[in-house]
């Protein structure tokens, strides 16, 4: 027993990073179990750590690769060694230690005559069909042509980075909705590999720029999921440094386009989180979609623009206050706002089911689930919207004066996402989005009942999809003991 112990410690690396409190609190953790701070305060102390595992301990469970013809010989030993030293521990690492950056152009094809091709295991399938019929969805929410269930599936074969990749997200989305033990050790495996492989191809570039980038966005997802905290923004450094440095509105692929907006989708919910602006300005976002749209995935990416565009507003000091021009820019963002509402066609908005009754709540089905995530982003706009004007009018009263509308448009929009949520039926892809709008539906709304069914499927979501939502509803919880008080 003591020998394979010993096999382990020298097979892994356990990296500790802190407890989840110490780190949202930015806080010195000293790592016992449980830690000090937490002790002291008698919280529930959760350590966190990565697990990044030597590739000489992955002969069995690591996939295999067949190699055809002598090209790929180089190509195999790159995709089977993982470096023992200066071994990075996440995606904020790998991009830090880079020597260079992605330069070349995007090669579109892996299956050229001596490439390298994955060889399923059972593990492998199984991860596989996991992806395919749950996260994968969520991450083409507002993708009609599917880019990461089918494209990325179909390259993965071809690429031993985005396979682990997938893997990695698909096994720790399970270790945290089902066997924890079972899951986690696969995850943290598939992981470790991952990380390697992204940071030899940063390097060498083999693979093509459009594969390293769906890869990044996979294990930013992953570390998302695994690290929530003040300061998981981080986690976005790697993409938001690929899509920074190059051209992707002019010469992106459609898989490009793709990844972008999942990024946008994860860098809008971390401003909201932590009430700061997004870390690529709204102005610099890649082929945003034109009003006039039809489509429900690209009416989707255009309200998520226009609600970065909102985040800005919200939650930037301006020195000084408000000047003419922001207060004309504001106008203007609130009409792109409501006009882009009034331009959406009927059957996007949902319909009205005929059995709606009970807390004020007109329950809505939706026939294609890019239209639910959508209505759920323009509601958050509107709700941001309102809390700038009572923003304005508390810090300068004289300035701007009260308008008993306010509240009421509050309490509408919060309605309206609780309406959506709430209603049997709506698509895990769109609850996925919901987390920030239904924080901000709770703080709104006035029914305790209602309030207390927020909070349930708030925590519903962290069970059955693997989201943290706990510090979010002990936040509304907290805020409205102070408001009782």
């Amino acid at each position: 027993m003591s020998s394979a112990r010993n096999s382990h410690k020298a097979t892994a690396r356990r990296r500790r990073i802190g407890c989840r409190i110490c780190r949202t609190r930015r806080i010195k953790c000293d790592e016992k179990q449980p830690c000090g701070y937490c002790s002291r305060k008698g919280l529930d102390c959760e350590q966190t750590e990565f697990i990044v595992y030597d590739g000489r301990s992955e002969s069995t469970a690591a996939p295999s690769v067949n190699t055809r013809g002598s090209p790929s010989k180089r190509r195999e030993t790159s995709s089977n060694t993982t470096s023992t030293s200066n071994d990075p521990g996440s995606t904020y690492d790998v991009f830090r230690q880079a020597s260079s950056t992605v330069t070349r152009e995007p090669t579109l094809s892996l299956q050229a005559p001596g490439s390298i091709e994955v060889t399923v295991t059972e593990e492998i399938a199984k991860l596989l069909g996991i992806y395919q019929s749950g996260i994968g969805p969520w991450m083409d929410i507002l993708d009609h042509s599917l880019a990461y269930q089918r494209q990325v599936v179909r390259l993965a074969l071809w690429s031993p980075l985005l396979m682990h990749s997938i893997c990695a997200l698909s096994a720790r989305q399970m270790s945290l909705v089902g066997e924890r033990f079972l899951w986690g050790p696969v995850s943290a495996r598939h992981y470790g590999k991952s990380l390697g492989l992204l940071i030899r191809e940063l390097n060498e570039q083999q693979s093509g720029r459009e594969v390293i980038i769906a890869a990044t966005i996979l294990l930013c997802s992953s570390e998302l999921l695994t690290l929530p905290g003040a300061d998981y923004q981080r986690h976005l450094y790697g993409a938001r440094s690929l899509f920074q440095t190059h051209n992707i509105a002019a010469n992106g692929t459609n898989l490009e386009h793709a990844s972008f907006w999942i990024f946008a989708r994860q860098d809008v919910s971390v401003a909201i989180i932590r009430e700061c602006a997004t870390l690529i300005p709204p102005q610099e976002w890649p082929a945003i979609p034109q009003s006039g749209e039809t489509e429900e995935d690209r009416l989707g990416n255009r309200i998520l623009w226009l609600l970065a565009k909102m985040i800005k507003f919200r939650f930037t000091p301006f020195a000084g206050g408000w000047s003419d021009q922001l207060t004309l820019d504001f106008r203007d963002l609130c009409s792109e706002i409501d006009l882009w509402w009034e331009g959406l066609p009927s059957s996007a908005r949902g319909v009205a089911m005929a059995d709606s009754s009970g807390d004020g709540l007109t329950k809505t089905w939706f026939c294609v689930p890019s239209a639910a995530a959508a209505c759920l982003y323009y509601n958050m706009a509107k709700i941001l919207s309102f809390e700038c004007l009572l923003k304005r009018h508390t810090e300068s009263p004289s300035g701007l004066s009260y308008d008993n509308s306010w509240d009421e448009g509050l309490r509408s929009h919060a309605l309206a996402i609780a309406s959506i949520c709430l209603s049997r039926g709506v698509a895990e892809g769109a609850l996925v989005v919901a987390v920030n709008p239904l924080f901000y539906a709770a703080r709104h709304i006035r029914s305790l009942s209602l309030k207390a069914k927020i909070w349930t499927l708030l925590e519903r979501i962290e069970l059955c999809l693997g989201f943290h939502t706990k510090n979010r509803v002990a936040q509304l919880q907290r805020e409205l003991a102070l408001d009782n008080n």
